[in-house]
C-alpha cells in the first residue's frame, strides 16, 4: 500500500511541475509579439508596427496595461479573441493605452510638480515638456489622442502628430491657440481667431 502511495505522489508532484512548467512557458510564448501576430486578423497591425518607431517593443509592453491587473487583463483579453479566431468572428480589433503605459518607458509624469531634468536633453524617451505639459494639464488630453497614429498609423509606418489633428481639437474645445510647425519644431502661441 506504501508503494502505491509513493507512486501516486510521485505522479501527482511530476504533473504539478510539468503544469508550472508549461504554463510559464506558455506565458511567454503567449507574451510575445511573434504570438500576437500569428492570426491573419493581425497581419497589417503587424506590417505597421514593424515599419514604426515602437518596433522593437513587444505588444504586450502596451498592450498588456500596467502592473498584475493589466497583464491578466490583456491575457483574458487575447484569450477572448483567441477563442473568437478559431470559432467565430473576432470583429473589430480595439485597444486602449493608458498615458501610464506610454509612461512606463517615457520619461515625463502628468504631476504638476513634475520638473524635467535638463540632463535629458534630446534623448527620444525625454517627452518635452512645454507642448505636453499644457495638455497633461487637461484631464480629456490623453497620449494616444494625439499620437493614436504612431505605431498602428498605416501600412508605411507611422503617422506622425498631425497639425490639423492639434487644430480640430482646439476648434471643438474653443481654446484660442494658433500651432505652429516650423522646419519640424512645435511651438504655439495665443491666438485671436474664434
Amino acid at each position: 500500500m506504501a508503494k502505491g502511495r509513493g507512486l501516486l505522489t510521485a505522479v501527482l508532484v511530476l504533473l504539478v511541475v510539468l503544469g508550472v512548467v508549461g504554463g510559464v512557458a506558455g506565458s511567454a510564448y503567449t507574451s510575445s509579439s511573434t504570438f500576437c501576430t500569428s492570426c491573419h486578423e493581425m497581419s497589417t497591425r503587424y506590417v505597421s508596427w514593424t515599419r514604426s518607431s515602437h518596433n522593437s517593443v513587444e505588444c504586450l509592453d502596451c498592450h498588456g496595461g500596467v502592473g498584475l491587473s493589466g497583464y491578466i487583463k490583456a491575457k483574458v483579453g487575447g484569450a477572448r479573441q483567441m477563442f473568437q479566431h478559431y470559432f467565430g468572428e473576432i470583429g473589430d480589433i480595439h485597444a486602449v493605452v493608458e498615458d501610464a503605459v506610454c509612461m512606463k518607458c517615457h520619461f515625463f509624469s502628468k504631476s504638476p510638480t513634475f520638473v524635467a531634468d535638463p540632463a535629458f536633453g534630446d534623448n527620444p524617451m525625454y517627452v518635452a515638456d512645454k507642448l505636453h505639459r499644457t495638455h497633461f494639464n487637461d484631464p480629456d488630453s490623453t497620449c494616444v489622442g494625439c499620437h493614436f497614429g504612431l505605431v498602428h498609423g498605416s501600412l508605411e509606418g507611422g503617422i506622425p502628430v498631425r497639425k490639423q489633428v492639434c487644430d480640430d481639437c482646439h476648434r471643438q474645445k474653443k481654446v484660442l491657440v494658433e500651432v505652429r510647425v516650423e522646419d519640424g519644431v512645435w511651438s504655439y502661441a495665443q491666438s485671436s481667431r474664434p
